[in-house]
C-alpha cells in the first residue's frame, strides 16, 4: 500500500513539473526528475508510459553501434533504450548528434518510461549533450548490494578472482568471475589482455565499471554483471600463480572442509584418466572416487594417462569437479577397471551414508567406472548419440553413448540382458537439496537419477537375447490390429456413402430419362394425332379445291370465256405446292416411331425425304457395330438430326451434308454427326428464341434431357458439324413403353 502511494506521489509531482515548465515557456532544472525517483514508478505506470526528463551522465554506450546506452546521476542509473524507441516511432531527435555522443557526456534526455525486462527504462524522443563532465565517482559495494541487484546501473568498484573467459567478438572479453564464492560475469574490452589465459584466469583483480544484471525472461534477478568501459578500469591486484606450483588436494579432498575460505582460486590435485570427451572433458579416478574435469583446448588425456590438474572448483553439478583447467602427463598405467556395481547397491550405500549423516563408504561412485547388468527396455537414436533405458532389479538407468560409437554396437532389442560398463553420473535431485542432513529420510534414496556413460560400443555386450513375444511385438500387433479395424470401418463408411451418392446420381438419371421416355411418348400420340387430323380435314380440303379448280377450267373453257387458263394452271400449282408441303409435314410427324427399323435405316429414310428438291447433296454413312436403341432415344435422335439437316439446307446453302451414325456397343453409346461445307456461322452469335429461332435451342434440350452431349463446331465461311452423343444404360429398356399406335393415316394424294 505504502509503495503505490508513493508511486502515485512521484507520478504527480512529475506531472505538475511538466505542466510547470510548459506554461513557462523554457526549460527549468526542477522538471528534471531524479533517476532514483523514476526508478521507482510502479510497473503499472511504466506500462502506460508516463513521460520522462532526466539530466545526467553517460557512463557507458555498447560498444560498437552505440545503440544503447546508460546514464546516471547523483541519485542512481537507467537504461536508455534508443532501439525500442526508434521501433515504436518514439525517437524524433538527431541521429547525427547521437552517433557523437560518447561516455562523459552530459545529456538531457526526454522521453517516455517503460517498465524493462528488469527494471524501468527510458524510450527516448530527444537526446541533447550539455558537454562533458567527470564520470560519477565509482562507490564500493558489499556482497549484500552486489549480488541483490541494488546498486542497478551504477559506476562501482568490485575486486574478485577471475576463474575464466569467453571469446565476446566486437564487445571485448566475458570473464567468469567469483566473489565470496559466489559468480558473476565481467565483459572487459579486448585492449585490457592480449591473452586472457596467461595474464587473467586466476588473477585477483579490481574493476570498476557500470554493474548490470543477469535475468530471465520472467524479470527475475539471477546474478549481476559489470560492464568496464577501459582498460585503465581494469587493476590486477595479485598475479596468476603458476598452475602447478600451488598446493596439492587429494582427488577424494576437494572441496571438503578447510580452515580458512578457498578464495575462489584454482586448486592442484592429480588422478588417473578413465573416460575423455575430445574438447569437452575428461574423467579421473582414484579408488572410488571419479572427478569431472573440464578444459578448453581441444586436446584431452587418454584413458590411462596420469595427470596433474590445476583447475577451479565447479558446483554446477551436486558433486564437485573441475572447470577451466589445465592438466599434464605425468605418467602412464593401466586404466582403472571397472567395479562391478549394480545400482541397487549403490543406491543403498548412498541411503546408508546418509541416514547416518557420513560420507558414503567405500564410496558413492559417482564419476567412477562401474559394470552391471540390466534389462534393455528401449533404445533410440538422438542427435547427439544413442540413448540406452535400463532396468536393473527396478532400479532405471539412462545410459549414453556418442554419436561416432552408436553406429557399432551390437543389435539390440527391447526385452535383452546387456552386460554395460561407464562413468556413473548420480543427480540428487531438489528433495536432497532441500532436505537437512540429519532429517529423517526413512528407507528412501536421495538419489533422483542414474546416468551412465559409455565409453565405447564394446562396452555393451549382450548376454541374453531378448524373447521373440515380447511387450513391442504385442503392442505392434495390437497397433496393427487396430489400424486395420479403424481402416475397415473407415472403408465401410466410405462405401456406404458412395453407394448411396451413386444411387442417388442413377435414381436422378433413370427419372430424368424416365420424364424424356415419357414426354416423347406423349409427343408421338399427339404427332399421330394431328397427322390423322390433318389427313382426314386439311389435305382432303385442299384436294377438293384442286378439284374445283379443274373443273372450272373446264367450264370456263366451254363458255368460251376467254383465255383464263394461265391463271388457273398458277393457281393449281400454288395448291399444288401446299399439298406436298403439308404431305412432307404429315410425313414427319408420321414416321418419327421406329416401326421396327433400325436406327440407321430410320436415318436413310430421313435423309432421303428431306433431300428431295433441293441442290445439296445429302449422304448418309455409318459405322461400329449396331445395337438396340430404345425407341424414346432413336426418336429424340431422329429429331435432333432432321433439325441439323433442316438448318444446313435452309441457311447454310451447302453443296453437300454428310451425316454419320457412329455405335460403341461396349460403351452402349451413340453418335449422330451432321456436317456441311456451307457458309457456316459464329459460335454464340446465332439466332434464338429472342429472334423467333427455336431450333439449336430445342436440340440442346432433347439432347440434355436424356444426359447426353451437344457440340457445334463452326466457323464463317467453313460449314458446320453438329455431333450429338447419349449413352443409353441399361435400364433404358425398363423405361420403354410402347407407343399409342392408333391408326394409320391414309396415303396422301
Amino acid at each position: 500500500m505504502g509503495s503505490c502511494q508513493e508511486s502515485t506521489r512521484l507520478g504527480l509531482r512529475l506531472a505538475v513539473m511538466m505542466l510547470a515548465c510548459g506554461a513557462a515557456g523554457a526549460r527549468c532544472d526542477d522538471a528534471f526528475m531524479p533517476i532514483a525517483d523514476v526508478k521507482k514508478l510502479s510497473s503499472g505506470e511504466g506500462d502506460r508510459g508516463p513521460p520522462v526528463r532526466i539530466r545526467g551522465v553517460v557512463t557507458w554506450r555498447w560498444q560498437p553501434r552505440h545503440v544503447h546506452c546508460i546514464v546516471q546521476d547523483e541519485t542512481g542509473g537507467i537504461w536508455i533504450n534508443i532501439v525500442a524507441s526508434r521501433e515504436q516511432k518514439i525517437w524524433a531527435g538527431d541521429d547525427a548528434d547521437l552517433e557523437r555522443i560518447v561516455v562523459g557526456d552530459e545529456v538531457e534526455i526526454e522521453g517516455r518510461l517503460e517498465p524493462g525486462g528488469y527494471a524501468p527504462n527510458v524510450l527516448p524522443i530527444s537526446i541533447r549533450s550539455l558537454g562533458r563532465r567527470p564520470l560519477p565517482t565509482p562507490i564500493e559495494v558489499d556482497d549484500a548490494g552486489f549480488f541483490s541487484g541494488y546498486v542497478h546501473l551504477r559506476r562501482i568498484v568490485v575486486e574478485g578472482v577471475v576463474q575464466g573467459f569467453r571469446d565476446a567478438g566486437e564487445e571485448g572479453w566475458l570473464l567468469l568471475m567469483e566473489r565470496s564464492a559466489r559468480p558473476f560475469v565481467a565483459k572487459v574490452p579486448r585492449s585490457a589482455a592480449a591473452d586472457p589465459s596467461a595474464t587473467l584466469v586466476d588473477a585477483t583483480v579490481r574493476l570498476t565499471g557500470v554493474v548490470g544484471t543477469v535475468f530471465n525472461t520472467r524479470g527475475q534477478y539471477l546474478h549481476p554483471s559489470l560492464h568496464v568501459g577501459s582498460a585503465m578500469e581494469v587493476e590486477i591486484l595479485e598475479l596468476p600463480p603458476k598452475p602447478f606450483g600451488i598446493a596439492f588436494t587429494p582427488l577424494e579432498g576437494l572441496a571438503h572442509f578447510g580452515s580458512a575460505p578457498p578464495g575462489g582460486h584454482r586448486v592442484r590435485t592429480e588422478g588417473t584418466v578413465s573416460y575423455a570427451v575430445p574438447g569437452e572433458c575428461f574423467y579421473v579416478q582414484e579408488g572410488s572416487t571419479g572427478v569431472r574435469v573440464a578444459v578448453r583446448q581441444r586436446e584431452v588425456p587418454r584413458p590411462g594417462d596420469q595427470v596433474e590438474i590445476a583447475g577451479f572448483i565447479d558446483r554446477s553439478r551436486d558433486f564437485a569437479g573441475l572447470a577451466e583447467a589445465v592438466y599434464r602427463v605425468v605418467g602412464r598405467v593401466n586404466p582403472p577397471d571397472p567395479r562391478r556395481l549394480s545400482p541397487a547397491q549403490i543406491l543403498e550405500i548412498s541411503r546408508r551414508a546418509r541416514a547416518k549423516g557420513q560420507m558414503a563408504q567405500p564410496g558413492d561412485f559417482d564419476g567412477c567406472l562401474i559394470r552391471f547388468s540390466a534389462m534393455l527396455i528401449d533404445s533410440r537414436n538422438t542427435p547427439e548419440g544413442a540413448l540406452l533405458l535400463l532396468d536393473s532389479a527396478g532400479e532405471s538407468v539412462t545410459a549414453r553413448l556418442s554419436r561416432e560409437q552408436s553406429g557399432r554396437l551390437p543389435p539390440l532389442e527391447s526385452g535383452s540382458v546387456v552386460d554395460v560398463t561407464g562413468i556413473l553420473q548420480i543427480d540428487l535431485g531438489e528433495r536432497f537439496r532441500a532436505r537437512p542432513a540429519n532429517a529423517d529420510i526413512g528407507n528412501g534414496s536421495v538419489i533422483d537419477r542414474l546416468t551412465l556413460l559409455i565409453p565405447s560400443a564394446t562396452d555393451v555386450s549382450v548376454i541374453k537375447s531378448a524373447p521373440w513375444w515380447n511387450a513391442r511385438r504385442l503392442s505392434i500387433a495390437l497397433a496393427t490390429l487396430a489400424a486395420v479395424l479403424v481402416a475397415t470401418i473407415g472403408w465401410l463408411g466410405l462405401l456406404r456413402r458412395q453407394v448411396a451418392v451413386q444411387s442417388l446420381r442413377l435414381a436422378g438419371e433413370m427419372q430424368q430419362r424416365r420424364d424424356a421416355a415419357v414426354e416423347f411418348q406423349a409427343s408421338l400420340r399427339e404427332r399421330n394425332r394431328l397427322a390423322a387430323n390433318l389427313h382426314d380435314t386439311l389435305l382432303q380440303s385442299l384436294a377438293g379445291a384442286g378439284f374445283q379448280l379443274d373443273t372450272c377450267r373446264r367450264a370456263v373453257a366451254r363458255a368460251d370465256l376467254g383465255d383464263t387458263s394461265d391463271h388457273l394452271d398458277v393457281a393449281r400449282r400454288m395448291l399444288k405446292h401446299a399439298v406436298e408441303e403439308l404431305r412432307g409435314s404429315v410425313w414427319a410427324l408420321r414416321t418419327m416411331p421406329m416401326a421396327g427399323q433400325s436406327f440407321y435405316d430410320a436415318v436413310v429414310a430421313l435423309v432421303a425425304h428431306l433431300g428431295s428438291g433441293h441442290a445439296a447433296k445429302i449422304s448418309v454413312s455409318a459405322e461400329g457395330e449396331p445395337f438396340g436403341i430404345p425407341n424414346f432415344v432413336a426418336g429424340n435422335l431422329l429429331l435432333v438430326a432432321q433439325e441439323a439437316i433442316r438448318n444446313a439446307i435452309h441457311h447454310g446453302h451447302p453443296d453437300a451434308v454428310d451425316v454419320l451414325v457412329a455405335y460403341d456397343a461396349v460403351a452402349r453409346q451413340i453418335r449422330v454427326s451432321v456436317a456441311d461445307d456451307g457458309g457456316g456461322f459464329a459460335v454464340g452469335n446465332e439466332a434464338g428464341p429472342a429472334q423467333g429461332h427455336f431450333g439449336v435451342q430445342g436440340m440442346r434440350e432433347r439432347i440434355g434431357s436424356l444426359g447426353g452431349t451437344l457440340q457445334i463446331d463452326s466457323r464463317p465461311g467453313e460449314g458446320t458439324r453438329i455431333t450429338a452423343v447419349i449413352t443409353t444404360p441399361a435400364y433404358d429398356a425398363e423405361l420403354e413403353q410402347p407407343a399409342e399406335e392408333g391408326g394409320k393415316p391414309d396415303t396422301l394424294p
